[in-house]
């Protein structure tokens, strides 16, 4: 629950689509889905500028804001639903049933806390953050062992004169990274619009629910994540226990820097081939992470470090027909980047990264996906085995500071599951400069000596 001297809750009220546009819907998990059901919930924080009171916002903004969401879910409507899981062996879902089910839109006033502090890239204590998440009830479990969980809550904070925050958690199990941004930018749209007949508007393509069935099984893959769902007390997942004395902080590369560093990762590669900017930049950051974290005094040169990534595989399977790219649910593929200690920590460890991530993806995206998914399950064991595994949370192309609610686009926004251990998030510079924005949750003294590395690297190729 919120602080009480903190928080002042306004209203909580139910969002549904209206009766009748959306018929009662259950969509079965595919082996994309199945490896989020023991994983953390999705959390994240959007914060824009609004300089009027708490009454002008419930008055002139908020019914919008809601009227757009409802509009929103009749094409998102499992955002709406329920992630259902029946005792075993019968497989979890997600249902929407038309009249009944709804999602949770909280509403609430600030009565204090700093939305400059909210909004800073600087170290801050993550607690700050929480009070703006809503918080996912817990499964509801009926007579027969049934049990049934919302799939999204909604909040939304008020901080009178200075802004507003959108904050979101949801089950992973729903949908990826590009299937929650689309429909963050199709509630942006409509909202912006004004209550305008969307007939009229030039809207985000809906998504499409209806190929899931033929995203086949190429291997049992499903099985063995239902086992250990089953094993780990079903229904039961949520945000993992973060440490004490744990801060987060945004750090910037600019053009200008990305671009540098491309030249000199360059200059040090044999071939001279040239790098994207999403490597060198996850390299950049892997290795000053890495080396955080090591420390010193260590010297296993033989370790081996390992990073995962994700491929989007919408367009990409060799199916009878392509998963579209507005495909609704998860379509990620993860491949495993392993370097030693010894190169990932050398003087080319950027190079290094660099080089290792690029051959990753290149093999990915020259390989039959589905033919390699039983084997996906024995890289990330090793991964999870491996001494700080690294995984990263959301990717500049997805544009998540384009999402203008009619207040501009986003001051700040937050993925707060990356508190959870071992991720960088990542997105575009939120100065519209073309840049990167990473961030990073770390214990404060870490933190510190995070800030050190990397602003040391930097000055190796800052012109």
């Amino acid at each position: 629950m919120a602080h009480l001297q903190s928080l002042n809750i306004i209203e909580t009220s139910h969002i549904s689509p209206s009766n009748g546009t959306v018929p009662s819907t259950t969509l079965p998990l595919t082996f994309f889905d199945a490896p989020w059901l023991t994983l953390p919930l999705g959390e994240s924080l959007f914060f824009f500028s609004y300089q009027n009171s708490t009454e002008h916002f419930l008055k002139d903004y908020l019914p919008n804001l809601k009227q757009s969401l409802s509009t929103t879910l009749q094409h998102f409507f499992p955002y709406a639903g329920n992630l259902v899981t029946p005792p075993r062996p019968d497989p979890p879902y997600l249902r929407y049933n038309d009249g009944q089910d709804s999602l949770l839109f909280t509403v609430a006033e600030s009565l204090g806390t700093d939305f400059d502090l909210l909004i800073t890239d600087s170290p801050k204590d993550i607690k700050v953050l929480h009070d703006f998440l809503p918080k996912l009830p817990p499964p509801h479990v009926s007579p027969e062992g049934i049990q049934t969980r919302p799939v999204m809550v909604i909040q939304v904070t008020i901080f009178p004169g200075k802004g507003i925050c959108i904050g979101n958690t949801s089950t992973h199990v729903a949908g990826d990274g590009v299937t929650f941004t689309h429909f963050m930018k199709y509630w942006m749209s409509l909202t912006k619009s004004n209550c305008k007949d969307p007939a009229t508007l030039l809207l985000p393509s809906p998504p499409i629910h209806s190929c899931r069935n033929i995203i086949k099984d190429p291997g049992e893959v499903a099985a063995g994540h239902l086992e250990r769902f089953w094993s780990q007390n079903s229904g039961k997942h949520g945000s993992h226990h973060t440490p004490k004395n744990m801060v987060r902080a945004t750090f910037t590369l600019s053009r200008n820097q990305i671009d540098s560093l491309k030249s000199l990762v360059t200059e040090q590669s044999v071939n001279q081939s040239p790098v994207s900017t999403f490597v060198v930049t996850l390299a950049f950051t892997w290795v000053n992470l890495i080396k955080t974290l090591v420390g010193e005094t260590e010297d296993k040169d033989e370790e081996v470090f390992n990073l995962m990534i994700n491929v989007d595989c919408r367009n990409r399977l060799k199916l009878t027909e392509p998963i579209p790219t507005t495909y609704f649910g998860n379509c990620m593929a993860p491949g495993i980047v392993s370097v030693k200690k010894q190169d990932l920590l050398g003087e080319k460890g950027v190079l290094a990264a660099s080089d290792a991530i690029t051959w990753r993806i290149k093999d990915m995206l020259s390989s039959d996906l589905l033919k390699t998914a039983p084997s996906w399950g024995q890289g990330v064991r090793k991964w999870v085995m491996s001494r700080f595994p690294t995984s990263i949370a959301g990717a500049p192309k997805l544009g998540l500071y384009d999402m203008d609610f009619g207040l501009g686009k986003p001051c700040k926004m937050e993925m707060v599951h990356i508190e959870t251990g071992g991720s960088i998030a990542f997105s575009e510079s939120r100065d519209g400069s073309n840049g990167v924005d990473v961030g990073l949750a770390l214990e404060k003294t870490k933190m510190d000596t995070f800030v050190s590395i990397w602003q040391q690297g930097i000055k190796k190729f800052n012109k």
